[in-house]
C-alpha cells in the first residue's frame, strides 16, 4: 500500500484529458484558458475620477469658481479657469487642466455675487488624489489574462472588459460515472430486502455539476461479461472514468482485472487509509484515465472528495488546519479521514457507524486528516 501523501503525488502527475474548443463567455466559468487575452486599450481607458467631488487645477488655493457638472459616461471636459472647479462624479473622466480630486465630504458649497463658489478647509491638497491614472491597471497590448487560467467570475469580467465575447477554453469533456452491483436498484425503485437504491453514482454527478462538469451515468451487474463491454463501450464516448464498486478483494470484484484487459496500467490500487483503502488508479497510453472506487457508500465519498476533484481541479496548495475534538487515538498503520461539523472556531468530530453510514455525515463540513500515529488535536481538513 501507498500513503495518502504518495497517492497526492501520483495523481498530480496525470495530466487532466481536455479538449480545445470556443465558448461563449457565459459558458467558461472553471474551464481553462487556451489564450492568452490582451487588453485592447489602457485600463483605465482615461484618467477616471474616484470620488464624487470637484476636479481641480489649482490646488494652493481654497475656492473655486464653479464651472460645470460632468457625469459618468460622458465626454471628458475641459477646466477653462485655472482657479475654477468641475463638480465631478465617480467614474467620470477627469476635466484637462485638472491635477487632484477634492471629495464632496470635504465641501462647501455656496453663491457670491450670483454665481457658484467651491470652498475646502483641508490643510493639504495633492496633487493626483482621488485619480486613477489612464494605464495604471495595464497597458494597451499587455497580458491581461494568461493562458492556463482556471477562469473564475472575476476572470469572466476581466474578458468581457477587454472585448471577448467567445473565448478559447480547454474543457473537460462529460464523465463517464458507473455504479456497480447486483445489490442496486434505480432510485425510484422499491427495493428488496436484500437490496438498496443506488446513490454513490448521483452523488458524484451532482458534485461534478456544482463544478460545470457534465457527465453520463451507467450501471453494471456484477457479471465480467457485461462489464467489460459497458467499459469498453464507455471508453469510446468519455476521456474519464468514475467506477463506484468491484474493486476490492470479494469474489465478484472483477473490474481491476477487466481493467487491465482494457489496456490500463494501475498507478495504484490500496492507500493506506480508512475508509476508502481499496482505492484504484489507472491510465492507458491513448491519455484515458479510470478512478474506481470502493463501493461503500463512504468510501466512495472519501475517495471522489479528497482524491478526484483535487485532481481535476488542480488544488494543488495547503490546505486549512485547526484543533478538532472529539478525536480517537490515531489508527496505528492507516491515515484517517474524520466527519467534523465546525462550531465557532473549533470543530468536533461525529458519530457515526462506518463507511456504509450516509445518515450521519450529512451534518459534516470537513473532512479531517488524522496521519497513522498522530496524536496531535491541531489537524489538516478538506472542506466539504
Amino acid at each position: 500500500m501507498i500513503t495518502p501523501e504518495e497517492a497526492f503525488q501520483i495523481i498530480h502527475h496525470i495530466p487532466v484529458p481536455t479538449q480545445k474548443s470556443q465558448a461563449p463567455l457565459i459558458d467558461c466559468l472553471g474551464k481553462i484558458l487556451a489564450e492568452d487575452l490582451l487588453a485592447d486599450r489602457d485600463f483605465p481607458p482615461f484618467d477616471r475620477v474616484m470620488m464624487d467631488g470637484i476636479a481641480v487645477g489649482n490646488t494652493q488655493i481654497r475656492e473655486w469658481k464653479w464651472e460645470g457638472m460632468t457625469f459618468a459616461g460622458e465626454p471628458q471636459k475641459t477646466l477653462s479657469n485655472p482657479d475654477g472647479a468641475w463638480e465631478i462624479m465617480t467614474g467620470a473622466p477627469l476635466p484637462k487642466n485638472c491635477v487632484a480630486v477634492i471629495k464632496v465630504e470635504d465641501l462647501t458649497f455656496f453663491e457670491r455675487d450670483g454665481e457658484k463658489w467651491i470652498s475646502c478647509q483641508l490643510e493639504n491638497i495633492e496633487s493626483g488624489s482621488f485619480i486613477h491614472p489612464q494605464g495604471s491597471d495595464i497597458l494597451q497590448g499587455q497580458i491581461i489574462l494568461n493562458q492556463g487560467t482556471r477562469l473564475k467570475a472575476n476572470h469572466i469580467a476581466i474578458a468581457a472588459s477587454v472585448g471577448y465575447s467567445k473565448l478559447w477554453v480547454e474543457s473537460i469533456q462529460p464523465i463517464g460515472v458507473y455504479s456497480s452491483g447486483d445489490e442496486l436498484v434505480p432510485i425510484d425503485s422499491q427495493p428488496l430486502e436484500h437490496q438498496i437504491r443506488s446513490s454513490n453514482a448521483i452523488m458524484m454527478q451532482s458534485a461534478l455539476q456544482e463544478h460545470r462538469i457534465s457527465s453520463q451515468h451507467y450501471h453494471m451487474p456484477d457479471n465480467p461479461t457485461i462489464i467489460h463491454q459497458s467499459l469498453l463501450d464507455g471508453l469510446e464516448k468519455h476521456d474519464i472514468l468514475l467506477l463506484s464498486g468491484g474493486v476490492s478483494a470479494g469474489k465478484k470484484d472483477y473490474i481491476p482485472g477487466i481493467l487491465q484487459e482494457l489496456g490500463f496500467t494501475a498507478k495504484f490500487h490500496k492507500i493506506a487509509q480508512k475508509p476508502g483503502k481499496p482505492l484504484w488508479l489507472g491510465t492507458r497510453p491513448d491519455g484515458k484515465v479510470i478512478f474506481a472506487f470502493p463501493g461503500n457508500p463512504i468510501s466512495t465519498l472519501v475517495c471522489f472528495s479528497i482524491y478526484f476533484l483535487s485532481w481535476i481541479l488542480d488544488r494543488k496548495g495547503p490546505k486549512p488546519q485547526g484543533k478538532i475534538l472529539g478525536l480517537s487515538a490515531p489508527l496505528k498503520n492507516l491515515d484517517h479521514w474524520i466527519p467534523i461539523q465546525w462550531d465557532g472556531n473549533q470543530a468536533k468530530v461525529l458519530e457515526h457507524n462506518g463507511s456504509g453510514d450516509l445518515v450521519h455525515w450529512q451534518h459534516a463540513d470537513a473532512l479531517a486528516w488524522q496521519k497513522a500515529n498522530n496524536n496531535s488535536e491541531e489537524l489538516i481538513y478538506f472542506p466539504m
